[in-house]
């Protein structure tokens, strides 16, 4: 908490002591510390998970304090929400072209532009209420529910399998622009498409995911119903399917469907501008209720030449 002094008192008694005892003049320049000179460190990647968790306004399921959205898994005392995901903060250069691209879309999506009466309003994932700056995120699972009992074994079950894999750390880049619903079609998000890293490590995450997921007889993403019903017991790890253009980061949203028109202007010039978009993953994130666990991956030969490299991969991760 900050905390205000009062201006008066420092002010005063800065004069008197000036007034006894004159300050001497000042020797050189070069004398006085550099304030670039030392800068702060950077904040760790695990950081950002003490506050990932926002605020709950309400005891209660109210669309109102959410922009119309209804809470996808409903709230239940003893079961806890989770999700697994490699989270991402854009810079303040992609920041910037994002809210372009977003405000492009916006007015593309109306016929008569910002003013048509019947406008879609589209809200992005870039900033909170408050205007800070938030991170995006790859999803891979499906939204999850587990009871209390269930929590430390479905993390242990998950961590077995990373370490057995050994994935290492990889990058994506954006190779275009679309519009996806969930799965009820009452939503519907404007999303980067992401291309096959080197390693295909996103369809090897994704499989891991799964088969925890698959384990303790929770839904699954992106699968057909023929690997659904392929049980845990078959195998620990499963033949691994493609599901290279399923991935995807969501940008921004919307209530009303967009119109075939509005999808087709995604695959002109804002499509360009986006292709430029690269980001690297070094971290897979398992969120229970309110809680995240960093699951550090493998360092990559690119890793291991850099001057920070040396520290093997903390497999349990940071509770927070």
């Amino acid at each position: 908490m900050l905390v205000t002094y009062s201006d008066s008192s420092s002010e005063s008694d800065h004069d008197n002591m000036s007034s006894i005892n004159p300050a001497p003049k000042r020797r050189a320049e070069v004398e006085l510390p550099d304030r670039n000179s030392q800068k702060p460190p950077p904040l760790p990647s695990t950081f950002h998970s003490l506050y990932t968790a926002a605020a709950r306004t309400s005891t209660t399921d109210d669309p109102t304090l959410h922009a119309g959205r209804i809470r996808q898994v409903p709230h239940v005392v003893g079961n806890w929400p989770t999700h697994i995901y490699l989270e991402w903060y854009p810079s303040p250069i992609d920041v910037a072209l994002l809210e372009d691209i977003i405000k492009q879309v916006s007015v593309n999506i109306n016929p008569e532009g910002t003013a048509h009466p019947k406008k879609v309003l589209i809200h992005d994932f870039l900033r909170s209420d408050l205007g800070a700056l938030l991170p995006l995120h790859i999803s891979l699972s499906a939204p999850l529910v587990l009871r209390t009992e269930q929590k430390k074994l479905f993390e242990e079950s998950l961590i077995a399998r990373l370490k057995q894999l050994r994935v290492s750390t990889f990058t994506v880049n954006v190779v275009g622009l679309d519009w996806v619903s969930n799965h009820d079609a009452t939503r519907f998000f404007l999303v980067l498409r992401l291309s096959m890293p080197a390693g295909d490590e996103l369809n090897v995450l994704l499989n891991a995911c799964n088969t925890s997921a698959r384990e303790f007889r929770l839904t699954q993403l992106y699968v057909v119903p023929a690997e659904a019903d392929v049980s845990a017991d078959q195998g620990e790890l499963l033949r691994i399917s493609d599901h290279s253009s399923a991935f995807h980061i969501s940008v921004a949203w919307t209530l009303q469907k967009p119109t075939e028109e509005a999808a087709r202007q995604l695959s002109s010039v804002i499509v360009h501008q986006c292709r430029g978009l690269e980001m690297r993953f070094d971290t897979l994130k398992l969120k229970m209720g309110n809680t995240v666990l960093d699951i550090s991956l493998e360092k990559s030969d690119e890793d291991r030449r850099s001057p920070t490299a040396g520290k093997d991969p903390d497999w349990a991760g940071l509770k927070t």
